[in-house]
């Protein structure tokens, strides 16, 4: 389904030297796994008698019955491969190999290649079944073998399945989920199964938990009630080879095997609603910490070298604004330099709240920086008259003069303060277009280019710790306010009379849809049925369709803004930098991507 495979890790009951209870145990968990719709099933090294036979392994009787039990599971294999580690006797040598078993017989093995006795190394030629750990299955995704702890490998493969047997240490876990993460590298996967429980623990014990890493996480599997002893996870192959293809390609070995099928449905597929950050807590806040930094710094960065006097910015107590003046503030924080310098120009217009207005003047004074209030009404009012327009006429015109009035004002106070304009503008607006071309599209130096809309309330929240007194219940108001440019009048009752999600549609979805187009995945189908997954009911299908579709078109018409936007730094997973990111002609109409 889309391109997604659903790989199965397996660690059945196993008996050292007993081949025929190994061999029983691990069809039934490859026939289970089968049934749950796996498209591979991998069994940890030398599942076959064990690990822990010691001496055994020289006795041509174990090796023969090991050999006639691999035989047997490779005779059961079908469509889905099955995966076991084995002891192989080859021209007088012992190798320890996994077995890529398919349709009924071994189509290669790979060898471990720093083993330990009584193993030797391999592989041995002119044997040509016989491959290095790390060599590279071609089954319509490029899966490659490896050995846990040889040494690593130059793969570049989608996706790296790792077989082991190593003992259960303390802190194993956590060091083992360092290793995996790295190993999954950008866009990758990398999973690892290894002996169980039932190898001897006469001086160590194994029970080591498979592991699934993506993109540099480390992901939990599902497990079936019909496969008892297994895990399964859900591979999406297609953006790991959108990742792929953006690297050299890889030397070494490669073997072409009937393709596997792909996962009848999205049952195991780790798919978060919000895939920008982190599912877990801890790993969200350290994520948002380092997020906060990196634009602090980058902004400092900026400031010095240019020999700014001060930080000018517009704040609106919206989303967008506090984020860009907390940046500030750690800017000069790192700078060892008073808040005042940072000039933080409100400019109330015609769609101007008082709650947005009291947030922003608020937060400003907390954080000490240097406020000032320019209204932009009337001199907006000069500028209809001037150019002939009706200010009852609340189109475009009515909106985006009021933005290029304050990018003006902005502009200016730089120049009279010495300073530079810090842009607001966020990764979701930036990919929309959602911004007035010459208006909030332009600054100095933009700190908030790489953060999409939906992972800003979690960076504020992060930020309130280290703010001082007050401000996080002003925070926590901001983010309750509706998202709005306020260019329009506010309702009667003088609330946000112009939101944005009532227009675009959620923010979420919008970022959910371009998370997986930068990450390679772009068919508006499977985006659709990821949403539905990702979302669980929240939104009815007309919803995710209306909104994919305003997002493909306003993304492919509005590259022309993006080829002209300031620097602005990357402090998230993805930018869209035309210089440096997503090059893109500015006329392309997309129109493959759009019904």
């Amino acid at each position: 389904m889309f391109g997604i495979y659903r790989i199965a890790l397996a660690a059945p009951e196993l008996r050292p030297a007993e081949v025929d209870f190994n061999r029983d145990r691990i069809l039934d968990a490859y026939r289970a796994a089968v049934a749950a719709g796996a498209s591979l099933v991998l069994l940890p090294e030398l599942a076959v008698t064990g690990v822990s036979c010691g001496e055994l392994f020289g006795q041509s009787f174990l090796l023969k019955h090991a050999a006639r039990a691999a035989a047997e599971l490779a005779a059961e294999a079908g469509a889905v491969p099955l995966i076991f580690g084995m002891p192989l006797l080859r021209r007088g040598a012992l190798l320890n190999v996994m077995a890529w078993a398919q349709n009924g017989a071994v189509a290669g093995y790979a060898v471990r290649r720093t083993p330990e006795p009584p193993f030797c190394a391999g592989p041995l030629p002119p044997d040509g079944d016989l491959y290095p750990g790390g060599t590279v299955f071609d089954c319509g995704v490029a899966v490659s073998l490896e050995f846990s702890g040889d040494f690593p490998t130059d793969n570049r493969a989608e996706l790296r399945l790792f077989s082991g047997a190593e003992p259960l240490l303390p802190d194993a876990a956590r060091r083992h989920g360092e290793r995996f993460r790295a190993l999954s590298g950008f866009g990758g996967a990398a999973a690892g199964v290894f002996a169980g429980p039932g190898e001897s623990g006469t001086d160590v014990f194994y029970g080591g938990e498979p592991i699934f890493a993506v993109n540099g996480q480390t992901v939990s599997g599902g497990t079936a009630d019909d496969a008892p002893g297994v895990r399964f996870f859900d591979f999406d192959a297609e953006r790991a080879a959108a990742a792929r293809r953006k690297r050299p390609a890889a030397a070494g070995a490669e073997v072409t095997v009937a393709a596997v099928p792909e996962a009848p449905d999205l049952r195991f597929f780790v798919n978060s609603a919000c895939p920008f950050l982190p599912e877990d807590p801890a790993a969200r806040r350290e994520f948002c910490r380092e997020t906060l930094d990196i634009q602090a710094r980058a902004l400092a960065a900026r400031f010095v070298r240019c020999g700014a006097k001060t930080l000018v910015l517009g704040i609106s107590g919206g989303l967008d604004s506090t984020l860009a003046l907390i940046a500030a503030a750690g800017c000069c924080r790192h700078l060892h330099l008073p808040a005042a310098r940072i000039v933080a120009v409100t400019m109330p217009g015609f769609g101007t709240t008082g709650r947005t207005k009291s947030n922003a003047l608020q937060l400003a004074e907390i954080l000490g920086a240097t406020i000032r209030e320019i209204p932009i009404s009337e001199a907006c009012l000069r500028h209809f008259s001037d150019i002939g327009h009706d200010p009852a006429h609340r189109d475009s015109t009515y909106e985006n003069a009021q933005a290029r009035e304050r990018t003006q004002i902005l502009m200016d106070v730089a120049n009279q303060t010495g300073g530079i304009v810090v842009g607001t503008g966020d990764l979701s607006e930036i990919a929309l277009g959602w911004c007035t071309y010459n208006g909030d599209h332009m600054a100095m130096y933009n700190v908030n280019a790489a953060i999409p809309k939906s992972s800003i309330a979690p960076l504020l929240e992060c930020a309130a710790a280290d703010l001082p007194s007050g401000a996080a219940a002003i925070l926590n108001d901001i983010i309750a306010t509706p998202v709005s440019p306020e260019l329009l009048p506010p309702d009667a009752d003088g609330n946000v009379g112009q939101k944005t999600e009532q227009i675009l549609g959620a923010y979420e979805l919008h970022d959910y849809f371009l998370f997986h187009l930068l990450s390679g995945v772009s068919d508006p189908e499977k985006l659709a049925a990821l949403a539905r997954h990702a979302f669980k009911g929240k939104y009815p299908e007309e919803e995710i369709v209306r909104v994919r579709e305003l997002f493909f078109r306003r993304f492919f018409t509005q590259q022309f803004k993006r080829t002209a936007a300031p620097d602005g730094v990357q402090a998230g997973p993805f930018s869209l930098s035309a210089r440096s990111a997503w090059r893109m002609g500015a006329d392309l109409t997309g129109a493959l991507w759009r019904s």
